[in-house]
């Protein structure tokens, strides 16, 4: 017997790992240091009064990420982001899901108000027919969250957090792009 592809498998995890790929080093840092947020509007830094925030839970049941803002891609090449900080208005935002195999996008309009910030989630709907096919569909829905909501990586990341017993930290607008 052959032991090729298993000598293959370890070749290709020892790249991964060791040649400082920076997907890889992602799966092992802690959430808040690999959080992506980004300011998506020109001009200079603006007040939390001055903005929305809009967020996902990307590893929640479904895998959810916010790709494009307005048609413009902000993030790299590496993925979507959590967090984006717009100006008041309305926005086009799309939204990619994962969940096992299967994945989808979606491009919603928003209406967002400077000061408030809003939690973008998607719901899955499973029906089946009488020979058992299972058909799966996502609804978009968003939240207002509470005027005295102060955003934190255990919002972004709340199985995370549940599980570790980590510190929680505020996510600070200052750290996006």
């Amino acid at each position: 017997m052959s032991n090729q592809p298993a000598t293959l498998v370890g070749i290709a995890f020892f790249i991964l790992l060791f040649c400082g790929c920076p997907v890889a080093a992602q799966l092992f840092e802690e959430p808040g240091r690999r959080a992506k947020l980004v300011h998506a509007y020109e001009g200079p830094l603006l007040p939390a009064t001055k903005v929305a925030t809009v967020f996902v839970r990307p590893f929640e049941r479904l895998i959810t990420s916010i790709c494009e803002i307005n048609g413009k891609k902000y993030f790299s090449w590496l993925g979507c982001g959590e967090v984006v900080y717009l100006l008041p208005g309305t926005h086009q935002l799309t939204i990619r899901y994962s969940h096992g195999w299967g994945k989808a996008s979606t491009t919603i309009p928003i209406r967002v108000e400077a000061g408030k910030t809003y939690l973008v989630f998607g719901t899955i709907q499973e029906e089946g027919n009488a020979i058992g096919v299972l058909r799966r569909s996502v609804t978009t829905s968003m939240n207002t969250m509470p005027a005295d909501f102060v955003l934190t990586y255990k919002d972004i990341y709340p199985s995370y957090y549940a599980q570790s017993g980590k510190p929680n930290a505020r996510v600070n607008p200052a750290d996006a792009k």
